[in-house]
């Protein structure tokens, strides 16, 4: 099911509120377990090949460029916290201004409260082994 919020999709568009949702979801879920917080804030990744399966109705282009859009117009912020130069996995969260409505939301803290915590540790955007053993690495990256 696809969930966005109307006024998002008014001020940035259908596809970067139904991305935008997403994020948000996953932001705050890696706050409420305490996990992935860099810089002073928690943050989502995925490769690409996991973004299009997030969001199987949208190219890798509308998926990339939605979060060009979501970037330039200040809902969110994006950087790199990968501990392998080769690892390209870019790193999002929610600009101050977003971070600050969504803190106000209702909604959120509702949809929050009501998730379970299913992961416990930090995840790592492309797995340290040996990059040999892996023929496909970038399938082995999860949301989150």
């Amino acid at each position: 099911m696809l969930m966005f919020n109307e006024n998002h999709a008014s001020k940035f568009g259908l596809k970067e509120a139904i991305i935008l949702h997403k994020i948000i979801f996953y932001v705050l879920l890696n706050k409420k377990d305490g996990r992935n917080r860099h810089r002073g804030r928690h943050w989502t990744f995925n490769g690409r090949k996991a973004w299009c399966a997030v969001f199987p109705c949208f190219s890798h282009m509308q998926i990339w460029r939605s979060l060009k859009s979501l970037e330039e117009s200040g809902a969110l912020i994006s950087d790199s916290f990968n501990r392998k130069a080769y690892d390209k996995t870019r790193w999002y969260s929610l600009s101050d201004s977003m971070m600050h409505e969504v803190s106000r939301s209702k909604y959120w803290s509702k949809a929050i409260c009501k998730t379970e915590t299913h992961r416990n540790k930090t995840e790592t955007p492309i797995p340290l082994n040996n990059i040999k053993e892996n023929n496909n690495i970038l399938d082995e990256v999860k949301p989150y």
